[in-house]
């Protein structure tokens, strides 16, 4: 499950708060105003739309998309595949913090962990502690990585 609130600013009027909710990344997400459902919305042909319920502004519906997108969650799963397709088959998103990596049945996961730990480093954010499980296809082989979030050296 993922959480993320939004805040609506419009001039004039009074913020509006939203807690928006994924189960999986494959689900659309749900919209909450307080205890309040008020519907779900979602990329459809790359454009973000409130597929069911009313009353949520489209400005809203496209910021809330905005903010999906610029998640980690939302960019990392793609770069890492992109990065090392000769050992990833597929990047599972379970929370914002949790990954579960699925390498080919013929990647060797000791070799991709040499190179994954040091990697991931660098490409996901600073602030942050991931655990990725990283696991064979097909076969019950697997590891954690944790990247841990880095210390500003300058406070």
């Amino acid at each position: 499950m993922i959480e993320l609130t939004y805040l609506f600013s419009r001039e004039f009027t009074k913020d509006q708060p939203y807690q928006l909710m994924q189960a999986s990344m494959e689900d659309p997400w749900l919209v909450l105003a307080g205890s309040d459902v008020m519907g779900i919305i979602d990329e459809v042909h790359g454009k973000w739309l409130q597929i069911v319920g009313e009353g949520i502004p489209q400005e809203a519906v496209e910021e809330m998309g905005a903010l999906i997108k610029k998640q980690q969650f939302s960019w990392l799963p793609p770069l890492i595949s992109k990065q090392w397709p000769d050992y990833v088959m597929e990047v599972i998103v379970k929370s914002k913090n949790r990954y579960e990596v699925i390498c080919h049945a013929d990647a060797c996961i000791k070799l991709f962990k040499q190179r994954f730990t040091p990697g991931i480093h660098a490409l996901a954010r600073r602030e942050e502690e991931i655990v990725f499980k990283v696991s064979s296809f097909n076969t019950s082989n697997s590891y954690e990585v944790t990247k841990l979030p880095a210390v500003d050296r300058f406070v």
